[in-house]
């Protein structure tokens, strides 16, 4: 008998910085990143996201002179059809996202998830004074 076997890898490419800017009243300041997940050794993956500079369970961009920080939401789509995906709560897996891809190699070309980032409109306004707003969004993919 005669076995072949490979370990595990998991791929996560292409995600990029993400930048809102002149949000028009009263819609809410929307933010879109589309990247790849792909892989070996298993079929499906869990994705999690959190934000690594705040204690807090909320996803927050902090002000820069330091006047309150702004909220807002992620919605993540294991594919690269329009509108948001689901709702996304910090540091709380998302299972079950059949794998697309064995490799990320071209960006643009092989990216195959995304996440969208909304700011509600009655975060933003009147707050225009306490910017730039800025913040991380770490994501953690976990093969199944």
């Amino acid at each position: 008998m005669i076995t072949l076997t490979f370990m595990e890898t998991i791929d996560i490419a292409f995600v990029d910085p993400v930048t809102i800017a002149d949000p028009v009243a009263p819609n809410p300041a929307v933010g879109v990143d589309f990247f790849c997940v792909a892989g070996t050794g298993f079929n499906n993956f869990t994705i999690e996201f959190f934000n690594p500079s705040t204690t807090g369970p909320d996803f927050r961009l902090e002000s820069a002179n330091a006047t309150g920080p702004i909220f807002y939401n992620v919605f993540f789509k294991n594919d690269l059809s329009p509108g948001f995906g689901i709702p996304v709560t910090p540091n709380m897996p998302i299972p079950g996202n059949m794998l697309q891809a064995s490799v990320c190699a071209n960006p643009g070309v092989d990216d195959n998830a995304k996440f969208d980032i909304e700011i509600p409109f009655f975060e933003w306004d009147l707050r225009q004074g306490d910017g730039p707003f800025t913040g991380m969004l770490q994501l953690t993919v976990t093969a199944e």
